[in-house]
Order: structure tokens, then C-alpha cells, then sequence
């Protein structure tokens, strides 16, 4: 018979914990519950990874069956704030590493088919069956309350007057009742004690550095932790006494060279922990992009350099949605398909070569659809040089469907459907209606903000396609232009 020593015995049962360890560390937050108000809904999960930029991603969707049901499920080893989403409708709480959720979910039905619900108090609201008391959510939940109570009535004093005695009279209160300690181990502790920080920098910002940052953990996926350091970074760099403006010139607009501005900046005080040094550099970055001051091309270039050069990995989420948002070229907007009226896929892209003007309304919209009499004149001038695309909002086909047959001999351009692209509305901020955006030839949104029709679009077509004169026309002058 073969003798197992006990050397390999604590081998095994050392790999066997390891390997116990992994599978638990993979194991997925869960979250079901029902939600009847929506069913065949598609609901999203969507999680803060950035909350620098404060950008959620989408991680995981199901569609609600019938009577109401629907399970989710994402892989975290962290605490993580998120959203669960149907429509434009949202809701937001915590979720933490190994834990199983479960909602009962509702909605007032009349905001729900907003296009914008949040406009007018419109939240998805979320009840569990059993209220846990040592649960983060309801702890947060109990606290804010109780916070905003508290703040409420000395609101002003605090903004307006910054009046030190009002912080006090709010501190007392809030640790009357909770811990405000620094702890950055503990989640719940934190959120208290950085949203008390959130109201001190009204009070006397040259202590919050030294009370709240200097120290070497960031919590990045603390939201109170992220919105003090949002307030207290926010155009620091452009507005420091120890950061000349002649280096930014010089290392941004002059001669891209991150190196030297990551060490000169190291001069302040407050930044010699590298980690926030370059957290705040690329905080700056990102609002320089649409500066006056500063070369948006060069500022692109030191966010690629430090995509690829940064030794902390937490700071590429960030950088990569500052990039995204800066470079029209992002194959994620070309990517997103809709419907046409006989429910084939369409991309943006499939349509011609020329630029794209795109009209999102909904049937219901009178304003939305008078607009269209009036597209129909510009189609006629520039449909050489532009497309024009009306984009329907509606949340079911068949409205959408049934417009497309009444007003079938107005439009001679397409009139798609936006295929239930909730996130797309979210992320472009197209919260009403009639608005309009203008797209490349690949479907790229080139400019978000364009003239309405009945508002400024002759001119804007104009500006772009100049009309041909008779000089203009005249070859003579044509083959004599400077």
C-alpha cells in the first residue's frame, strides 16, 4: 500500500483551500425579484466602475417574464454601487462580494413612459420582503435620512454664509447617532465619514486635503470618498499657486511630455502620493480636453500615454471613458443597430456616404411631427449633400409601426425605430423631445447639439453646404479659387 506523508497531506489540503478560495471569489452577486408593472421589459444591471467620470456600464440584462420575474448575476470581489434599470427608468443601491438579492419592484406607470421619468420624481422603487438591519443598503439608507434631516434646515448657512457653526451643530447631530471615524477598510464608516467631508469643504477647504486624502489608500469605489475628491480636484491643477502655468504650457501644448509634468506636479505638497497625483493629473486632463488654454489633440495624447504607462490598473477604466468621449471614432456607436418599418436590422452606417442628420421624436409628439413638414423642405435642398434620418422613441413597435403607414407620404427619407436602445438615450443625454443630433457617414455622433428645424437649420445647412452662385457655378471662377 502506498504511505501518503504528512507533508503531502498539508500540500493538499493547502491546494484544496486555494482552489475553494478561487471558486468563492468567482461567485457571482445574484439579484432576483418581480417586477409586474413591466412585464417583457428588458431590465439592466449597471454598475459604477467610474466613479471618477461617474459613468455606470451595463453588465447584465434579462428580460421579465410574464408575471413579473427576473434574475440577474455579476462576478465582484468588491462593494459597488449600481443601477437597476428598465426603460429610463432607474433605481440605485449597493451590492456587495457574495451576497444574493431580492426586490419587489415598482413604478408610477404614468412617468414610466417618459421619455426622462427623473424629471418629475420618476424612480423605479425597490422593497425587500425581510428589512435586515446590518444590511449596507439600509444601514446608507438609514443614515441619509437621517443626514438629510439634519442638513436641510442649515443648508443655507452652510453653502451661502459657510458658517462653522452650522457644521458643527450638523457633526454633532450625525455622531449623536453614528461613528465618524476614518476607517478605510470599512465601506459603511467611510461613506459617513467622506459625507461629512462633502459639507466641511463649504466650511474650510484648507484642511480637507490633510484630513481626508492624505493618506495612502483611495477608495475608488466609494461614492462619498469620489464625490468629495471630484470637489476638492476638480480644476486644481490649473488653479494651483505650486503648478506654474507656463509648465502646463509647456508640457501640454508645447510638447507632450507627461514624465516632466507628473514630477513638477509632484512639487505640491498635497500630491506627493503618486497613486492621487496621477488620479488628479488625469482628472484635469479630461476637463482640459474642451479648455480654451489647451491643446485638446496634446491632451488626448499624455491620456494614450499614461493608458499604456500607469502602474496603478484602477486608473485605466477612467481613462478609457475620458478617451472614449473624446475620440469620435468609438466603434461602439456605429455598432448599435435599429429597426426599420418591416423589422429588419439597421445601422447608421448602411445609408449612403454623406453625413447624417438624425430627428428622434415619438408619434405622440405634435411638436415632433409639425417638424417633419418642415424637414421635408430641407430634404428637397439638401438631400444631395446630407442625409436626414427620423429616428422614432416610441416604446413599442407597434405605435411605431402604425406611424410609419399614416404618414407614409411625408417622409421620403428613413424613419427607423430605436430598437429599445435605452442606454444609448442615457448616454447621449437625450431626456426630451423633438431634439436632434448630426452623425459622420460611419454613424458617428460628430456633434450632439444641432439647430432645430423651425430653429436656426437653414442657416446651419448653409454654413455647411454653401448654396452655388453664379460666380461659384462659373467655371472661370471655379478653377481660379485661391
Amino acid at each position: 500500500m502506498q504511505r501518503i506523508c504528512a507533508t503531502h497531506i498539508i500540500l493538499f489540503l493547502f491546494l484544496l483551500v486555494c482552489g475553494s478560495t478561487r471558486l468563492q471569489a468567482q461567485q457571482p452577486v445574484v439579484i432576483t425579484g418581480v417586477a409586474p408593472f413591466a412585464p417583457n421589459e428588458e431590465i439592466r444591471l449597471l454598475v459604477f466602475d467610474d466613479l471618477l467620470n461617474n459613468i455606470p456600464t451595463v453588465v447584465a440584462h434579462d428580460k421579465i417574464d410574464k408575471n413579473g420575474r427576473f434574475k440577474l448575476s455579476y462576478p465582484t470581489t468588491d462593494i459597488k454601487m449600481v443601477q437597476l434599470a428598465i426603460r429610463t427608468m432607474k433605481a440605485e443601491f449597493f451590492i456587495a462580494p457574495f451576497q444574493s438579492y431580492h426586490f419587489n419592484i415598482t413604478a408610477d406607470t404614468l412617468l414610466f413612459k417618459l421619455l426622462h421619468p427623473e424629471t418629475y420624481g420618476g424612480f423605479l422603487q425597490i422593497t425587500t420582503e425581510k428589512s435586515d438591519t446590518a444590511e449596507l443598503n439600509y444601514k446608507i439608507n438609514r443614515f441619509s435620512r437621517h443626514f438629510n434631516r439634519i442638513v436641510t434646515p442649515l443648508a443655507f448657512r452652510l453653502t451661502y454664509d459657510h458658517n462653522r457653526n452650522a457644521y458643527d451643530t450638523i457633526y454633532r447631530q450625525v455622531a449623536d447617532l453614528y461613528p465618524v471615524v476614518y476607517d478605510p477598510q470599512n465601506f459603511y464608516l467611510s461613506y459617513i465619514y467622506y459625507t461629512m467631508g462633502q459639507i466641511e469643504q463649504f466650511v474650510d477647504r484648507r484642511i480637507i486635503f490633510s484630513k481626508y486624502f492624505d493618506h495612502d489608500i483611495v477608495q475608488y469605489n466609494n461614492p462619498a470618498y469620489m464625490a468629495l475628491f471630484n470637489q476638492q480636484f476638480s480644476g486644481y491643477l490649473y488653479n494651483s499657486r505650486h503648478v506654474p502655468k507656463e509648465l502646463l504650457s509647456r508640457t501640454v501644448n508645447e510638447q507632450p511630455d507627461y514624465l516632466t509634468l507628473f514630477n513638477e506636479v509632484g512639487r505640491d505638497p498635497a500630491l506627493t502620493n503618486e497613486r492621487l497625483r496621477e488620479l488628479v493629473i488625469i482628472k484635469n486632463l479630461g476637463e482640459w480636453l474642451d479648455h480654451e488654454e489647451f491643446d485638446r489633440g496634446n491632451v488626448i495624447k499624455l491620456l494614450k500615454y499614461i493608458q499604456v504607462s500607469t502602474h496603478f490598473p484602477e486608473h485605466l477604466p477612467f481613462i478609457n471613458h475620458i478617451l472614449q468621449r473624446a475620440t469620435p471614432t468609438n466603434e461602439e456607436q456605429t455598432a448599435v443597430v435599429f429597426k426599420n418599418e418591416k423589422g429588419r436590422n439597421v445601422r447608421l452606417n448602411q445609408l449612403g456616404d454623406k453625413p447624417i442628420y438624425v430627428h428622434l421624436f415619438q408619434s405622440d409628439c405634435i411638436d415632433c411631427i409639425r417638424e417633419m413638414l418642415l424637414l421635408k423642405e430641407f430634404y428637397e435642398t439638401f438631400k444631395d449633400h446630407i442625409q436626414f434620418v427620423s429616428l422614432c422613441l416610441d416604446p413599442t413597435r407597434a405605435t411605431y409601426e402604425q406611424f410609419c403607414k399614416t404618414y407614409k407620404g411625408v417622409c421620403e427619407w428613413p424613419v427607423l425605430h430605436f430598437n429599445g436602445n435605452y442606454d444609448w438615450l442615457m448616454e447621449n443625454l437625450i431626456e426630451a423631445l423633438p431634439d436632434y443630433l448630426l452623425c459622420d457617414a460611419e454613424g458617428r455622433i460628430t456633434k450632439r447639439y444641432v439647430p432645430a428645424p423651425e430653429n436656426g437649420l437653414l442657416q446651419y445647412l448653409n454654413t455647411l453646404f454653401p448654396p452655388e452662385t453664379e460666380e461659384n457655378n462659373n467655371p472661370l471662377f471655379r478653377n481660379n479659387k485661391p
